[in-house]
């Protein structure tokens, strides 16, 4: 069983990896025509059905495993193809020229924040790493107004930075809060920190920034730029306090859900969902 085990998450681990070099080697690619990019989504589409269908079938199989692990992984693999599957929808709009909508509903952040730290807590026990979220129960924050998809994605991408950068046996910890204004996230960790030139371009596409992953894993500079675009199209805010070499802690603010304001049921608002804005 331990065994098997390892194979699983040896093969779950090398996937990210293996998509973390093709998002570098995109970067690198020239122009292609509207055709080309939506045949590729269109293909990668294909491959993303299958592979959910497949994992949506083992979780069946496995329904009774007993090891709880296993249907953490299947749990972890299943969302990471929706929010994959989310993605290349995106860009199939986007290189039409049109708009995905974002559905707002109401959500629990703290159980998107759970799941965002169970699909990465393989990543961080390789290097030794722990992940705390804080303790404060569900009666003290309120749920939250926003696409759960593209808010989970955001989560992804701090939680992966947070790992990535992190030293072997160091901390990251994650919680919630209320304030005045909404709900707010906080990931700290224990990296090398940023200094206050790296801040200033810390949101931007494409930009490598001092600090290196401390384990040779992959960056495509891409992940803190498109959180902060998904973060603004929830009306949202995302920001960053951190000193070079004492680590660094990023925020976002989402609305808190209102049932005057908001209703009982989702909606579907335009907006576009992980890319940048036309000009």
């Amino acid at each position: 069983m331990a065994g098997e085990k390892e194979r699983i998450a040896a093969v779950l681990v090398k996937a990210r990896a293996d998509l973390d070099d093709a998002l570098f080697e995109m970067e690198k690619l020239p122009a292609v025509s509207q055709s080309a990019v939506n045949f590729a989504a269109h293909t990668l589409g294909n491959f993303l059905s299958v592979t959910g269908g497949t994992a949506e079938l083992l979780q069946l199989e496995l329904a009774d495993h007993p090891d709880p692990q296993v249907h953490k992984w299947l749990d972890a693999l299943i969302r990471a193809t929706e929010l994959m599957t989310h993605t290349v929808s995106q860009l199939m709009n986007t290189a039409a020229g049109s708009e995905a909508p974002l559905r707002f509903e109401k959500s629990d952040l703290r159980r998107l924040m759970r799941q965002s730290c169970s699909g990465y807590q393989r990543a961080a026990d390789r290097k030794q790493i722990q992940i705390i979220i804080g303790a404060a129960s569900s009666i003290d924050v309120p749920q939250v107004w926003t696409d759960p998809v593209a808010l989970a994605s955001v989560l992804d991408n701090l939680l992966a930075n947070a790992v990535k950068y992190s030293f072997p046996g160091k901390r990251i910890w994650l919680n919630i809060f209320a304030d005045e204004a909404g709900v707010v996230c906080r990931v700290r960790d224990e990296g090398p920190g940023l200094s206050a030139e790296d801040q200033t371009r810390l949101f931007e596409r494409g930009v490598r920034l001092t600090p290196r992953p401390t384990a040779g894993e992959v960056s495509t500079g891409y992940g803190l730029a498109v959180a902060k675009e998904w973060i603004e199209n929830l009306a949202g805010t995302i920001w960053c306090e951190s000193q070079l070499g004492r680590g660094s802690c990023f925020f976002f603010r989402v609305p808190a859900y209102r049932q005057d304001l908001h209703g009982a049921d989702p909606i579907a608002r335009s907006g576009y969902w992980g890319s940048a804005r036309p000009a």
